[in-house]
């Protein structure tokens, strides 16, 4: 359901190809475009590491969004693994089938267990009910993730789009996450007596955004600044949630949470879902044309890539590596996985992107020069 875009011609990427001048200046850009592919791809499949810091076997985990696309695929990687998991979303036929998908996948069937609430997640309420009712199932116990999966895309231009439905995309997309987080995190971070218990273990809150929240495409405007909206929470989130993770080292005071919390997010480019079937339906031409490189995943893929990651301990985390390139476009001031490897991917993203951008926009303008204004543009 996060289904995202990369420009037609990333721009081609010309300086990928074998390069025969052997200047230095051509060799150390050589040099570093081959260091950055490889670490990123290393990276994203898993090579190397040996840590796991995100162990789901044993821990329940909700899933927002968890009865199609994404969520579903994050469900069943995780029952495989061994969690217990509920999955939460409106439509009950859809969570039941995605329940007894689970038990079919489950690493242990004897001892896993899994649930369904269904819940509108626009409403706060409901978010603090699904919660409760998580905690209450987990017989008393908060679960220990939240991964945050509910939302749509509906594309449009930004004139062509009733103002209201701008609105339900970013009720959808942010809001079920923020709602989600806030009933989350009140959960989390209340303070418990620190007599005769034990540190809980470290609990994730995940996000999903998207990579449009680093590169935005026209025709996405009802959507990407909502996943904006979440790129930018969550990296507040991150830097808040230290001070509790501070408080819950000093296992003495009164005023400490359980446990100490991790913050991370998601960001996929195209995944072949129902959702992305619907976004065809009201896709503009020029946003096809835009996107043409973005080559969508499976649900699947996109499920375990990200898992994998989490269990690398990353913050930001990408599921290919054009998307990795967006990313480098637009760090800022977000917390890095790994300081040399993020650094050299941003920089080679900002040689990329001194072309790609005018690129767009060159499209874009072109567009209107050969094709005129939109069909359904309003009248002046």
């Amino acid at each position: 359901m996060d289904i995202r875009a990369f420009p037609s011609q990333m721009p081609r990427l010309s300086f990928l190809a074998p390069i025969y001048n052997t200047s230095t200046s051509i060799l150390g850009v050589s040099a570093l475009i081959c260091t950055v592919i490889a670490y990123t791809v290393a990276k994203m499949f898993g090579f190397g590491s040996s840590k796991n810091d995100f162990v789901v076997e044993g821990k329940t985990v909700v899933i927002t969004g968890g009865s199609d696309g994404m969520g579903r695929a994050v469900a069943l990687e995780l029952a495989e693994k061994g969690a217990n998991v509920i999955v939460v979303a409106r439509t009950i036929s859809k969570l039941l089938t995605a329940v007894d998908e689970m038990k079919a996948a489950a690493g242990n069937k004897f001892t896993q267990k899994f649930h369904h609430i269904s819940a509108d997640l626009t409403d706060p309420a409901e978010c603090e009910r699904v919660i409760a009712e998580a905690t209450a199932w987990n017989s008393g116990a908060a679960p220990d993730v939240v991964w945050c999966c509910a939302g749509f895309s509906r594309p449009g231009f930004f004139v062509d789009v009733p103002i209201e439905d701008h609105r339900k995309q970013m009720d959808t997309i942010y809001w079920t996450a923020a709602n989600t987080a806030h009933a989350t995190l009140r959960n989390w971070l209340a303070p418990v007596p620190p007599s005769g218990q034990m540190k809980t273990p470290r609990r994730h809150l995940i996000f999903t955004c998207s990579t449009l929240a680093f590169v935005p495409i026209a025709g996405y405007s009802p959507y990407s600044p909502a996943k904006a909206a979440i790129r930018s929470l969550s990296d507040t989130l991150s830097q808040e949630i230290e001070m509790y993770n501070g408080a819950f080292t000093q296992r003495h005071r009164t005023d400490a949470p359980a446990a100490d919390v991790k913050i991370h997010t998601i960001f996929p480019m195209g995944i072949l879902s129902p959702g992305f079937d619907n976004e065809q339906k009201t896709k503009p031409e020029l946003t096809k044309q835009l996107e043409e490189a973005d080559k969508p995943q499976t649900p699947k893929d996109v499920a375990r890539i990200s898992i994998s990651a989490l269990e690398r301990g990353e913050y930001l985390i990408t599921t290919m590596f054009v998307g990795a390139i967006m990313k480098g476009t637009a760090l800022g001031p977000s917390p890095r996985n790994s300081i040399l490897g993020d650094t050299l991917l941003g920089w080679l993203s900002n040689v990329v992107f001194l072309q790609v951008i005018p690129d767009l926009r060159n499209k874009a303008f072109n567009w209107g020069k050969k094709n005129g204004l939109p069909k359904s543009a309003p009248a002046s």
